[in-house]
């Protein structure tokens, strides 16, 4: 299986078990570990890549 099919077979079992397929999440992981043993780390959609910056807020509290 080549680097882009093993891609897209874990893209379609993710996006089966965000529909609340538990076996394809289960397949999903085992794609994906597959996929940064080959790869390496790479950038995902999974999760926020640099961290969300709040404003900052005075100490006490205006009422």
């Amino acid at each position: 299986m080549s680097d882009e099919e093993l891609a897209a077979a874990a893209y379609v079992q993710r996006k089966r078990a965000e529909l609340g397929d538990p076996d394809a999440l289960k397949e999903a992981h085992r794609l994906e570990a597959e996929l940064r043993k080959r790869l390496g780390s790479t950038p995902s959609g999974h999760g926020p890549l640099e961290p969300e910056v709040r404003p900052a807020r005075p100490w006490w509290r205006f009422w």
